[in-house]
């Protein structure tokens, strides 16, 4: 039998794991007096657990006081974002801004610190471990006229020492100060339970969503009987949903939410009428998406896979982005190779010039291979540190990520299992040189093809 909400309850010292998880179950069964003894407990065992602080305010919500719960999350917004923890302090900003829309000024403590310019930003920080209850003892307040009071001063003092450093807000870390504001005033934020579908396979492609807290879980064909596949598990400081930036094509998978979820939604339309009156939103979107397209890239392609995260953070560091346009030579044959591309998109052809032996005829440019995105081309001449022997040419516009000679070099030292990778590309390579090459009979035992 449920315990009624009138039955007057005494403080007990239990571990904070133990009061969160007693919290959690008051919370969901509506039980809010209890759910906001233990929460409050929770913060004074541990000051730093931003989730309990979100939550006495949920629950100071439910119970019909709207001040007390403005006051928590407003000092949510000034902790989070001193710790290193932007997205709960936006989930706590959003919340301010619903319940008391003429509020001023909510979001600048975000603003000052993970806005583009911010001096303690460093792109490489995945940010602080996220606060994890224990063993500490905590006592639950007593359910007395003093609950209320008790537990909004417990929640809505700020402590805490500021952070030296801290990590990027995505897209937002992009934007000046005024974009910046311009854009949190646009984003919503969602709740999710258990189950609860964020994303749904076939769906149009409308917004990009970043997880401040919780757990969700990606499947391919969840409606199928047998459940579908589960792909992957994404938690706090994830994001997904990038393909709304560049496309209204259909979702791919789905994405489920795993228990509570909190996330902030950006959607498409709303980054383009923040553009409309703030030009360096559409600049930010730009720079953000082809970000994000690198880090998935350099995570998925085989030649990057030796490496670890920041490692390939650190590669990524002095590479550049070249972009050429139809007709364009990448790579001219009998020429020193410039280094190594990496096609991020668009089209290139490879030929050869050859001449027959014995043969009067103008040279042919014989075709090898036609290149796209992912391909790489360039390493055979940085392998073998000679001139090439083919050329590459663009078929439309394209973009590829460059790694100079002598930053390839200076790589390569550092990371030996990428020459590894580029000499069984290498010999693949050569192999179907010397079919295409034998098909025309001109291929020669000492002949190399370089690209």
């Amino acid at each position: 039998m449920p315990v009624p909400e009138s039955r007057k309850f005494a403080s007990t010292a239990r571990p904070a794991s133990v009061l969160l998880s007693a919290a959690d179950t008051h919370f969901a069964h509506a039980r809010w007096r209890a759910a906001l003894a233990n929460y409050a407990a929770v913060v004074v065992a541990c000051p730093r657990h931003l989730r309990a602080r979100v939550r006495v305010a949920d629950t100071l919500l439910n119970l019909g006081h709207q001040p007390e719960a403005l006051e928590v999350y407003r000092a949510v917004v000034e902790m989070a974002a001193r710790a290193g923890q932007p997205l709960v302090g936006l989930v706590a900003v959003k919340l301010v801004q619903l319940l008391d829309p003429d509020a001023t000024g909510v979001a600048d403590p975000l603003v000052e610190r993970y806005s583009a310019g911010s001096p303690r930003l460093d792109a490489l920080f995945a940010g602080p471990p996220a606060v994890v209850v224990g063993d500490e003892v905590g006592n639950t307040l007593t359910d007395d006229d003093t609950l209320l009071a008790a537990a909004t001063r417990t929640a809505a003092t700020v402590v805490g020492d500021e952070a030296p450093i801290l990590p990027v807000l995505p897209f937002l870390s992009w934007l000046d100060e005024d974009a910046f504001v311009d854009v949190v005033d646009g984003v919503r934020l969602r709740r999710f339970s258990e189950e609860e579908v964020v994303i749904r396979q076939g769906d149009r492609s409308e917004s990009i969503f970043m997880i401040a807290d919780g757990e969700v879980t990606v499947h391919k064909d969840v409606d199928d009987d047998d459940g579908g596949v589960t792909l992957a598990h994404l938690r706090r400081g994830a994001v997904f949903g990038e393909l709304a930036l560049i496309s209204d094509e259909p979702r791919q998978v789905s994405v489920l939410a795993h228990g509570d979820v909190d996330l902030i939604e950006l959607r498409h339309a709303d980054l383009l009428v923040a553009s409309s009156s703030n030009p360096g939103v559409s600049a930010a979107l730009r720079e953000f998406t082809r970000e994000r397209f690198l880090r998935n890239l350099t995570a998925t392609h085989p030649f990057f896979a030796p490496l670890g995260k920041q490692d390939r953070h650190r590669v990524m560091e002095v590479t550049h982005v070249a972009t050429f346009q139809p007709g364009e030579v990448m790579i001219q044959e009998g020429k020193r190779g410039p280094g190594l591309f990496v096609l991020l998109g668009g089209q290139a052809t490879v030929k050869k010039r050859v001449v027959k032996k014995g043969d009067d005829d103008e040279p042919e440019n014989i075709h090898l291979a036609t290149l796209r995105g992912g391909d790489l081309c360039g390493e055979m001449s940085m392998l073998n540190d000679a001139p090439t022997n083919a050329t590459v040419t663009c078929s439309e516009r394209l973009e590829a990520l460059f790694l100079s000679r002598d930053a390839f070099r200076e790589v390569t030292a550092e990371h030996p299992a990428l020459l590894r990778y580029l000499a069984s590309v290498t010999d693949d390579r050569l192999r179907h040189n010397r079919a295409v090459m034998h098909g025309r009979g001109l291929f020669e035992d000492d002949e190399h093809v370089m690209i």
